[in-house]
């Protein structure tokens, strides 16, 4: 991976550095108003900060338009004053200034400290704010090193990412995050934020489920951007290598942040919560698990580079079009949900056309990939590819059809008389549990299919899934407890990866060529372990989530680290 250069680099620190001291200094002179002034000036500000950086961008966009400069300037200008904005928020929050409606809202004066920091991105105008921030420093990042006129996927990659955060600023704006009424209606805060009675509020991963959510889908915009602009931009591709290791890497560590985002969400509902489980099929849960799927379907679609590469920019386009989605369900898309913050119904319209958009481009790829593995299927190494893109495609397609039927059903409602449909936790089990044996059954022959004849390995399956049926029933009969005998293919699936991993061991030539050898089959471990976790009773349940979780991210990791360090190097040890 090629680094910025030393004047970029001083750059960089230079703004690190100032913005550090903007963290010191602001909260200082705050401090020095007098606290009637201090709230007029901070509204003023705040209001006043979100006009300045929409102008900031509509300048940048319209200079990047005509002379094709890279203004580097105006990016950091767009991330300091995205920062201040914060502070701004972030101290009014810390020092209970009830007079702004959004702290009142979402702060009381009892909230321990930590916490008061975490519910700045409780509602959708600090959400929004927190998003932009992460936003203004991955496009800050992204921008460095590249005066080139004539990459114009670059220059119309910032474009794209400026209308972004402009669409952002607006109805950031006409939110008005700093309104003030004074006197508050509260004059300690929002009364039913007691920590006291309710254990959400005091779990640290309140801190960390939310905060890598947002790290996550700010940073899989600039992949988006980038892919607008190469369809914009025919036949073309980005040239400062710089900028293509940054969307390269931007997809793995996007992946990783949204794991990680991910697994602690389900830990939180085990431990801190009182649902007692991992995974509820909740509508939040589940609309979190379709940009996963389409992020780790993408690391399939090195098979698509020659045949089809259209297909590959389709994908990323539905990773971030699934992470608005999955927004849009999070914070108003008329499903009723134990997140506290849904249920609204302002935002069903356009959970209505994004959904649609999803499940028809969705069906477009797996229409597609059918036919490839139709004229593949001789081919064992990209068949076995195929199905597990298909069965990952799969699983996003159920999901988002099931948690599109409610609003489309309340939407069609407003003009026809027809009543709106649920649809229960019973549907998601059942359809991506089938599917989830279909894609453990795929990998068990990605990892098996080198070493043994593909008829033995189908037989294998169906000899374990019979064997475990009688297991399952002599296990009723005697203690009432069933075990669902499909587990099975997640064990094979398991010990598949790990028979593999024995055949490849490979520690001599070091272990960067281990990883980039095995990385790919510790995932498929890590995946195993949690689909089996859904079927295993409460007792095995920590210990195999908790091992897959680990599995995943030991296997994500060292492939992210991997792109730091030459392939060269692997080479001569060859």
């Amino acid at each position: 991976m090629q680094f910025i250069n030393y004047s970029a680099k001083k750059l960089v620190v230079t703004n690190f550095c100032i913005s550090i001291g903007l963290a010191l200094i602001i909260p200082i002179f705050l401090d020095l108003i007098e606290i009637n002034y201090r709230i007029i000036f901070i509204s003023f500000l705040g209001n006043f900060l979100v006009i300045i950086l929409i102008t900031v961008l509509i300048v940048d966009f319209f200079l990047l338009v005509a002379k094709k400069l890279n203004y580097q300037l105006l990016s950091t200008l767009n991330m300091i004053l995205t920062l201040i904005l914060f502070i701004l928020l972030m101290y009014s929050f810390l020092n209970n200034i009830f007079e702004i409606v959004y702290v009142m809202n979402y702060s009381n004066s009892v909230l321990p400290l930590i916490y008061k920091i975490v519910f700045i991105w409780a509602g959708e105008h600090g959400s929004i704010m927190t998003w932009m921030l992460f936003n203004s420093i991955i496009i800050y990042f992204y921008r460095i090193n590249n005066q080139n006129k004539d990459d114009l996927v670059f220059i119309r990659s910032v474009l794209v990412s400026l209308i972004i955060s402009i669409v952002f600023l607006i109805i950031l704006f006409s939110l008005n995050p700093f309104e003030v009424d004074s006197p508050p209606a509260f004059i300690n805060g929002n009364p039913n934020l007691d920590p006291s009675l309710d254990p959400i509020l005091m779990s640290p991963f309140m801190i960390w489920h939310p905060f890598f959510t947002f790290i996550a889908y700010a940073i899989f915009l600039i992949p988006f951007t980038i892919t607008i602009a190469e369809i914009v931009t025919q036949d073309s591709k980005l040239l400062n290598s710089y900028q293509q290791n940054f969307y390269d890497f931007s997809l793995k560590i996007g992946w990783l942040v949204l794991t990680l985002s991910i697994g602690l969400g389900a830990y939180w509902a085990k431990i801190a919560l009182n649902w007692g489980r991992y995974w509820g099929w909740d509508p939040v849960e589940t609309v979190s698990l379709v940009p996963w799927f389409f992020i780790t379907s993408f690391f399939h679609t090195r098979i698509f580079k020659k045949k089809n590469p259209t297909l590959i920019k389709l994908n990323v386009g539905l990773i971030f079009a699934s992470i608005v989605f999955s927004t849009l369900i999070t914070r108003g898309g008329g499903l009723n949900s134990l997140h506290a913050f849904t249920s609204g119904v302002e935002l069903v319209i356009w959970v209505v056309v994004l959904g649609l958009l999803l499940i028809i481009l969705s069906l477009y790829v797996i229409y597609v990939v059918l036919d490839y593995l139709m004229e593949e299927y001789r081919n064992k190494k990209l068949f076995f590819d195929y199905l597990s893109y298909l069965f990952l495609y799969g699983l996003a397609f159920v999901c988002i059809f099931g948690l599109l039927i409610p609003p489309f059903t309340h939407f069609l409602s407003e003009f026809l008389p027809i009543n709106i449909i649920f649809i229960g936790t019973d549907y998601f089990i059942m359809t991506t549990l089938v599917l989830a044996v279909g894609l453990a059954s795929s990998l068990i022959f990605c990892s098996l299919w080198e070493y043994h004849d593909i008829k033995w390995i189908g037989i294998l399956i169906i000899i374990g899934i019979f064997i475990q049926s009688i297991f399952s029933f002599i296990i009723l009969l005697l203690s009432s407890i069933w075990i669902n005998p499909i587990v099975i293919v997640f064990i094979i699936s398991l010990i598949a990866s790990l028979f593999k991993l024995g055949k490849n061991p490979k520690f001599k030539k070091g272990f960067k060529y281990f990883f980039r050898l095995n990385s790919k089959t510790i995932i498929h471990a890590g995946i195993s372990c949690i689909l089996m976790g859904f079927l295993v009773t409460s007792y095995f349940q920590d210990f195999v989530f908790i091992t897959g979780f680990t599995l995943l991210l030991i296997g994500i990791i060292p492939s992210i680290l991997i792109a730091f360090f030459p392939r060269r190097e692997i080479t001569k040890n060859n």
